[in-house]
């Protein structure tokens, strides 16, 4: 059903929630996915405020593509920057790239200021995706 899973993750709360369900998707459909990491970076008139190091992102986007290549399943990782009005953009251009069957999104919840601003990412993922999407929930806040 799923020959394609494009999972993506914002941070270590969202991998520890995803990596068990893309994993046993994954392994079920004989899927490969691609796990897409967003380095967030604040542009302002002032400086880029980076979220995390370069190094740091790619890192932590391998990483999550060993667990799952631990795990059986066929994984690769790509680590980008991104602006976070570009976030939905920037994961469906991704999934058409990748030929992505299923979406899925780690960590899912409310960004309080950033949505009110920006929109929430998956009322713009659930517009905008040709594919099936799954928003994975977020822990206690």
């Amino acid at each position: 059903m799923f020959s394609k899973i494009l999972v993506a993750v914002g941070g270590p709360e969202d991998a520890e929630e995803v990596v068990p369900v893309v994993a046993g998707l994954a392994k079920a459909f004989s899927a490969k996915v691609l796990v897409v990491h967003m380095r967030e970076r604040v542009v302002t008139a002032a400086a880029t405020v980076e979220k995390e190091t370069i190094s740091d992102a790619f890192r932590f986007g391998e990483e999550i593509a060993d667990e799952l290549m631990v795990l059986g399943v066929d994984a690769t990782a790509d680590t980008r920057g991104h602006r976070p009005e570009m976030l939905a953009k920037f994961i469906l251009d991704e999934s058409k790239k990748f030929g992505a069957e299923l979406i899925v999104i780690g960590g899912h919840h409310a960004h309080g200021m950033r949505d009110r601003i920006f929109g929430d990412l998956g009322k713009e993922l659930a517009h905008g995706s040709n594919v099936p999407l799954l928003l994975m929930p977020s822990g206690p806040q």
